[in-house]
């Protein structure tokens, strides 16, 4: 079992379809952005996200790998805008 330390939920059972504690996306900078809801080009064959299980339209669950970045669009684990500025 995978439990989100934000939302308390179990990220892999099949009653899990979204995130309720991720909805916004704050930056270093005070900005705020609505979280990218999950999308998948085929979503007949992939339903759910592979990483933290949420469904098509769902938020991710904080620190998933496909979640996207709603400032700049890239992978937000790896994109550097949660970054501190120095």
């Amino acid at each position: 079992m995978a439990f989100c330390l934000w939302c308390k939920q179990e990220m892999l059972a099949r009653s899990t379809t979204t995130c309720t504690a991720n909805k916004v996306v704050e930056f270093p900078d005070g900005q705020k952005f609505a979280a990218v809801p999950y999308e998948h080009d085929e979503p007949d064959e992939y339903q759910r996200c592979h990483d933290c299980g949420v469904t098509i339209g769902g938020c991710h669950h904080p620190g998933c790998d496909m979640e996207r970045c709603p400032r700049c669009g890239g992978q937000l684990i790896s994109c550097g805008c949660l970054d501190e500025e120095e």
